[in-house]
């Protein structure tokens, strides 16, 4: 599947008032989450458009039609539904593990429980979508009871080498261009605020305050950042360390020039096609430096387990619980309710300096 074949679907489903079909389904999500702006050699395998992700789209597709399986428990090709039509039954049935199977993206394997979480979790994120575009009613993925969906993933966080993080700010391009300025602005969110990817990508001018905490005027330099959240968690207004309102100051004034949209609630970061930062830019972004840094250290060998922005994310948590700030502080730093949320991440503390985090 191509974006030259996708794209005539794209254009007329969006133009119709009729459902687009799962083809143009599947692209409209693909667009709106993954984006299609950076060189895909960037990107890792997983996250690579139009191979694992359509590939199992399409098994799904194929099965709701009643032509993806010869077991019993499929439906007959006289029960055959579109994609907006689906049950939590016909996902439990996608989901099930039956005797000789095999994984839907890799015919020669047979599927195993992280698979299934995978599928799981692919159908859940396309089906939301469809939910916001109003497509459908209901998310058929979240009415599965949860005896049948897969085992949840244990989580492991990851972190970049302490000397590479001290050095990675050395990396960071400069101020003196548009993208530049815009990249620097939102690794420096990333570094000493540790915002999370999507805040990032989701912030708007008005995210932006002055001294006194009221909308920023044009004169004004930013000192704080209001994060809204669908957690109550998320909700919180940061102060700006001076690097981050330096760099904040510079993008804000090359954003002026370039005569992006003004308004309240315009991207503070725009892709280079209008809207908000895609994940595809954020993650080039925080890759292309961290690889940079990794290139001029002197463990430039080393292979690093995440090169993106929630890796930098981690590491700055971690350096502040190393540093002795509380965990009860750091929750509230970033967002979320209660210590245990950085238990993905007590092995890294835990390298550098045991602590306990709840």
């Amino acid at each position: 599947m191509t974006k030259e074949t996708l794209a005539p679907d794209l254009k007329n489903c969006v133009q119709s008032s009729m459902l687009p079909d799962a083809t143009a389904a599947f692209a409209h999500w693909q667009q709106a989450e993954l984006g299609h702006e950076e060189d895909e050699a960037e990107i890792p395998d997983a996250e690579r458009l139009g191979t694992g992700y359509a590939l199992v789209w399409n098994a799904w597709a194929l099965q709701l039609q009643g032509n993806a399986c010869t077991d019993r428990s499929a439906p007959p090709a006289s029960a055959a539904k579109a994609w907006h039509e689906a049950t939590a039954e016909d996902v439990a049935r996608f989901l099930q593990i039956r005797p000789g199977q095999r994984a839907h993206h890799q015919p020669g394997r047979q599927i195993s429980e992280v698979t299934r979480r995978r599928y799981w979790r692919l159908l859940d994120r396309i089906y939301a979508h469809a939910l916001l575009q109003g497509w459908v009613a209901c998310n058929p993925v979240q009415a599965v009871h949860p005896i049948e969906r897969p085992a949840p993933e244990q989580p492991t966080g990851h972190m970049l080498p302490p000397a590479l993080w001290k050095a990675l700010p050395r990396h960071f391009p400069g101020s003196d261009d548009l993208q530049g300025a815009r990249d620097q602005a939102v690794l420096r969110l990333l570094y000493d605020l540790a915002l999370a990817p999507e805040e990032v990508r989701l912030l708007t001018l008005a995210s932006l305050r002055n001294a006194r905490l009221a909308a920023l005027a044009t004169a004004q330099k930013p000192c704080f950042i209001q994060i809204e959240g669908t957690r109550a968690a998320q909700n919180r207004c940061l102060a700006l360390p001076p690097t981050t309102q330096a760099a904040l100051t510079a993008w804000l004034a090359f954003r002026r020039k370039s005569g992006t949209p003004a308004g309240t609630h315009a991207p503070l970061f725009e892709s280079r096609k209008g809207g908000p930062l895609s994940i595809r830019a954020l993650f080039h972004i925080a890759s292309k430096t961290i690889a940079l840094a990794q290139q001029a250290s002197r463990d430039r060998a080393l292979p690093l387990a995440r090169m993106g922005p929630q890796v930098i994310r981690n590491t700055a948590i971690v350096h502040w619980l190393h540093a002795g700030v509380a965990p009860s502080e750091v929750v509230q730093r970033i967002g979320v309710e209660h210590p245990r949320a950085l238990a993905h991440l007590q092995h890294c503390v835990d390298a550098l300096q045991p602590i306990r985090l709840s």
